[in-house]
């Protein structure tokens, strides 16, 4: 017990001092309104055995701005349905940033890997899925590590119902997803992004899909801003956007 003594005492002083340094002298509260414009397309290419390739280009504009073009994202996935209800897919997308220092890829570039599991079922006229999706974000810019992290885990689940209009090449999309951070600075995990979806798909014919949504993306963030080794200043920053998708899709 005389051996084990000086180890909890180290770990008391230790849990002490991190508490201390993360102690929150202020807190602000910042809320933000937009409407943005996501133009998409995407090119899919079917093989054998359940496999399918993707390759998206996806431009995000926002409209009232000095800076219009805020991203563009190049994703990569592979996707495998091994049965007709359950596929599972994984991806990477490197995203580009507008609004950021151009002089320095490691500021404008970062990169995105993810991995999903979704399970989906017809009913009739309707298509029912939910998606799981495991997110990483890397930046390679040099970062306070008090504040920020190079690497940001999300979890996205998302439920979506296309009800297909009889006789029709329409369908009715709408969608419910919901962002959890896993590893937010001294949080951990909270519910960080909430995006409702209504949209028409147009089935052209049998390679080519148009689709026209609106999106509203609710967004909450803590930011952490460090004012010295033992004090930080905590915002609460809520976003509220309004985004028109405009996809389109091209099946080889």
């Amino acid at each position: 017990m005389k051996h084990l003594r000086p180890i909890i005492i180290a770990c008391l002083l230790l849990f002490s001092s991190v508490l201390f340094a993360q102690e929150i002298a202020s807190q602000d509260t910042t809320s933000e309104q937009f409407a943005k414009v996501h133009m998409i397309a995407s090119f899919v290419k079917s093989f054998d055995h359940g496999l399918k390739l993707t390759l998206e280009e996806e431009m995000r504009v926002a409209l009232e701005s000095e800076q219009p073009f805020k991203r563009l994202h190049t994703t990569v996935s592979l996707a495998y349905t091994p049965i007709e209800y359950l596929s599972f897919s994984a991806g990477y997308v490197l995203k580009l940033y507008g609004d950021k220092d151009w002089n320095d890829p490691n500021k404008f570039l970062r990169h995105r890997v993810n991995v999903d599991a979704t399970g989906q079922v017809a009913i009739g006229q309707w298509k029912l899925s939910w998606r799981e999706r495991l997110m990483l974000d890397a930046r390679t810019d040099e970062v306070n590590p008090l504040e920020t992290n190079k690497v940001d885990y999300t979890l996205r689940s998302r439920l979506q119902a296309v009800y297909a209009i009889p006789n029709q090449p329409l369908s009715i999309v709408a969608k419910m997803e919901v962002f959890n951070t896993l590893n937010a600075k001294y949080y951990g995990q909270y519910i960080s992004e909430l995006r409702p979806e209504i949209g028409l798909q147009w089935k052209v014919n049998k390679k080519n899909t148009l689709n026209l949504a609106y999106r509203y993306n609710y967004k909450y963030d803590r930011k952490i801003t460090m004012l010295d080794d033992a004090y930080a200043s905590l915002t609460h920053a809520y976003v509220h956007k309004h985004v028109m998708l405009l996809t389109y899709k091209f099946d080889w």
